[in-house]
């Protein structure tokens, strides 16, 4: 009789623990049901769509015609990039422009960012001045940039004739590559200041006093103390980077001046060859060409090769980067 007893009352309490525990799982279920349903309906139905494109010759109304080719897009690809075409010159180009410009802004966000961690005079307006371009919009601040450097009218020019007459640089044209790479780094450097500042901040001051009692000078510090610490910062942001830098698209377009002259400007404006990147190749075949299959195919291999790189660089990290705990440890290994 006890036992019964027992066994029931275990009964209705698991009951009851079971309804509460729905109940909190339908209210979850209710409030993550927009993120469910925006990842449903603008990633993965996008990404699918355009995954089952790649195998179609699909051209944005050719639906009675529309077939199944196969592996044909992606061999047309390849083949464009052992023939040295449009797609190997846009790659080649994209890499270059990506291991540079990386370079340059880490090279100075991280020698801006150990200057103003120090005791300077106007740091803070300092500062605000670095990371003003980061809450710039990019289109207006591509407008400015390029009214600056233009050809015929840009302020640059005109200063660089006023200290050397009849100096003219073509700096959209000629040396836009160039001008791509510098607008990239100035545009990038505040973002990754800021990261840099924090982890510089976050460096017990312990560490940099003993190397300065042993006699470590200033350089000394920042190689053996700083750049060792705050590595695994150096590494997250410089990935970011790179997978930024071979998805630009807008402003190596918007640099270009366009078809109607300098004033103009048009994203279906075709850049100079030295700016023909990787994602405008794939703009300019799907939007302009109407050739969405063959585009689809562009990005899905320029997918594989973000995936494999960073996979790479995560992989090499283990070499240089410093943890103070093994990211790969257990809780409780020893």
């Amino acid at each position: 009789m006890i036992n019964n007893l027992v066994t029931s009352e275990k009964k209705i309490k698991f009951f009851r623990m079971g309804k509460r525990n729905w109940r909190k799982t339908r209210w979850f279920y209710l409030f993550i049901a927009p993120w469910i349903f925006g990842f449903l309906a603008f990633i993965l139905a996008p990404v699918i769509v355009g995954l089952l494109m790649s195998f179609s010759n699909f051209t944005g109304g050719n639906f009675n015609s529309l077939k199944f080719i196969g592996l044909e897009n992606y061999t047309e690809v390849f083949r464009d990039f052992f023939s040295s075409g449009d797609a190997w010159l846009a790659l080649n180009r994209t890499i270059v422009f990506t291991l540079l410009s990386v370079f340059i802004s880490t090279a100075l966000s991280l020698s801006i960012a150990s200057l103003l961690t120090g005791n300077i005079r106007g740091r803070t307006v300092f500062r605000v001045l670095f990371y003003l371009p980061a809450m710039l919009p990019l289109v207006a601040s591509i407008w400015v940039f390029r009214s600056l450097l233009d050809n015929n009218v840009g302020v640059l020019n005109a200063i660089l004739d006023l200290i050397v007459p009849g100096i003219h640089i073509p700096w959209l044209t000629k040396q836009a590559f160039l001008s791509l790479i510098i607008f990239t780094a100035w545009g990038s450097l505040g973002g990754a200041m800021i990261i840099y500042m924090a982890g510089i901040q976050g460096i017990p001051s312990e560490l940099r006093d003993a190397a300065a009692v042993d006699g470590a000078n200033g350089l000394q510090i920042f190689r053996n103390i700083t750049m060792p610490m705050i590595s695994p910062l150096i590494m997250y942001q410089s990935v970011l980077a790179i997978i930024g830098g071979l998805q630009t698209l807008v402003t190596p377009i918007l640099l270009t001046p366009g078809a109607g002259g300098s004033g103009s400007m048009s994203i279906s404006t075709i850049p100079v060859r030295d700016n023909y990147l990787f994602m405008v190749h794939v703009y300019q075949e799907s939007f302009n060409r109407l050739r969405f299959g063959y585009g689809s195919a562009l990005l899905w291999i320029m997918f594989v090769f973000i995936l494999i790189l960073t996979f790479f660089l995560i992989r090499m990290s283990k070499k240089w980067v410093y943890y103070e705990v093994d990211p790969d440890s257990k809780p409780g290994d020893k």
